[in-house]
């Protein structure tokens, strides 16, 4: 391997871009269709299509944020 293909491997790896999975591009495509079947008011924001779809999954609970920090250690202990 000549130097400068590892030194642009290298650099690479550390200036890496973002990719979107498969999951994700099948969640997307799935949440587009189920977009194109359901009768939206004008004015819907794409925020309130994608928290509708979520409801519909059944993806969404009551209380949840996103926000909480799960630590699994915790699970199994008792009060």
């Amino acid at each position: 391997m000549s130097d400068a293909k590892m030194v642009w491997d290298e650099s690479n790896k550390v200036n890496a871009g973002t990719a979107q999975g498969q999951q994700s591009l099948m969640v997307e495509m799935d949440m587009w269709a189920w977009k194109a079947n359901t009768p939206w008011p004008k004015g819907t924001t794409l925020k309130d299509i994608i928290h509708a779809y979520a409801e519909s999954r059944g993806w969404t609970q009551e209380g949840f944020t996103g926000m909480e920090i799960y630590d699994p250690f915790w699970d199994w202990q008792e009060d």
